[in-house]
């Protein structure tokens, strides 16, 4: 019977996984550059996202990035975030 309750449980998991991941994918996507701003970042080493682009940065999970852009140092998605949290303020933009 345990087995039976994992055997179910599995296609459960894997669509609360797969649910999770599209909301990651769609608040990035939904940011009109978002991608391509944070390629252009990490490859220039100057962080300059725009504030749609924060609000979807700020609403995924660190494993969400990670999962999203695997080569990226794990440490990238926290600058960005530190970032957009001062992006408001007189802060330059920092510098990875």
């Amino acid at each position: 019977m345990l087995s039976c309750t994992a055997t179910l449980a599995a296609p459960v998991t894997k669509g609360v996984e797969e649910s999770k991941t599209f909301a990651c994918w769609q608040a990035l996507i939904s940011a009109e550059g978002c991608i391509q701003d944070i390629f252009s970042s990490f490859f220039t080493g100057r962080i300059n996202l725009g504030p749609q682009c924060c609000h979807a940065i700020e609403s995924i999970s660190q494993d969400c990035f990670l999962q999203f852009f695997p080569f990226f140092n794990p440490n990238f998605n926290p600058l960005l975030k530190s970032f957009c949290s001062t992006q408001s303020g007189a802060a330059p933009p920092p510098t990875i």
